[in-house]
């Protein structure tokens, strides 16, 4: 019952409050919001990997015939000391909101 009442209050958070930084410049063409969203996000993508170790990496075949890449990743020791997971809660809590707004804006910019 705990979870399902801040799930609501999550959601109702994220509706209601604009986050900072989602909008893209007025400049920015329809067809160009994946590739301006694509490059806001590389460099948190690039800290991501930095942050962790990946050991005893090897390709793998799946059922469906795609090869996959398996391994081990290890948190690295950081320089601010956060936990990667602390780290990425906090990364996720920052980006979903903007990526949920930005949704929107792009439906409403192409319905328009």
């Amino acid at each position: 019952m705990k979870i399902e009442a801040a799930k609501k209050d999550l959601i109702h958070e994220f509706l209601t409050h604009e986050p900072k930084n989602w909008r893209l410049a007025p400049s920015v063409a329809l067809k160009d919001y994946a590739e301006a969203w694509a490059n806001d996000i590389l460099p948190i993508a690039r800290e991501a990997h930095e942050r962790l170790q990946f050991k005893d990496v090897a390709p793998k075949q799946m059922d469906d015939g795609s090869i996959v890449a398996v391994g081990i990743a290890d948190e690295k020791k950081s320089a601010d000391g956060v936990s990667y997971y602390d780290w990425s809660a906090r990364i996720v809590r920052e980006e979903l909101p903007k990526a949920g707004w930005r949704l929107a804006d792009l439906l409403e910019q192409a319905l328009k």
